[in-house]
């Protein structure tokens, strides 16, 4: 069997998310989530509303649906790599289905520090490529926002001196003494 493309996974994803009315927990879209979660078991996306869905599903109080979706959502975790939003759900499913907000805590934990490094990462990229833009005022507007959560990040301190001295160039600051 050939790998599916990526467009082929949108679709069937979209499908899957028309079936059923619509409705997350419908057995006709949850057949369509497992069937492409067998057929591509490391797509995430679907792995997620597959996870959701049967959290939801109509015997979703049995445990057999719990079981499958905690195992669901912690394949979405393994395969991402931890992405922060496979952690946020998983750690929501552990508190609000298991009860567990001592699992809960580090997995939020966890995909707080890596949303704060992918914001850091962010927010020095875009002052950057707003610099070799020469939109030097929204650089600098950029650059104090950033600076206000990250203010001892050196790549952003690295690029707010950038823009500085590049709105010192283009006559847009006064030269620092």
């Amino acid at each position: 069997m050939n790998p599916l493309s990526p467009e082929e996974l949108l679709a069937r994803l979209q499908a899957a998310r028309e079936a059923g009315e619509g409705k997350p927990g419908s057995p006709v879209r949850l057949r369509l989530h497992r069937e492409l979660a067998a057929a591509a078991p490391a797509f995430v996306p679907n792995l997620l509303e597959l996870g959701r869905g049967l959290q939801v599903a109509e015997d979703a109080a049995g445990t057999a649906a719990f079981t499958e979706a905690e195992a669901i959502l912690r394949q979405a975790v393994t395969v991402s790599q931890r992405s922060a939003p496979t952690l946020v759900e998983l750690a929501y499913f552990l508190n609000v289905v298991r009860d567990s907000p001592q699992e809960m805590e580090p997995l939020l934990e966890e995909a707080i520090r890596q949303s704060l490094h992918v914001l850091e990462e962010a927010w020095a990229g875009l002052i950057n490529v707003l610099v070799e833009q020469e939109k030097y005022q929204q650089a600098l507007n950029v650059s104090e926002k950033a600076l206000r959560v990250f203010p001892e990040s050196p790549r952003i301190t690295l690029a707010v001196e950038s823009a500085r001295a590049q709105a010192v160039h283009e006559g847009l600051l006064p030269p620092e003494s």
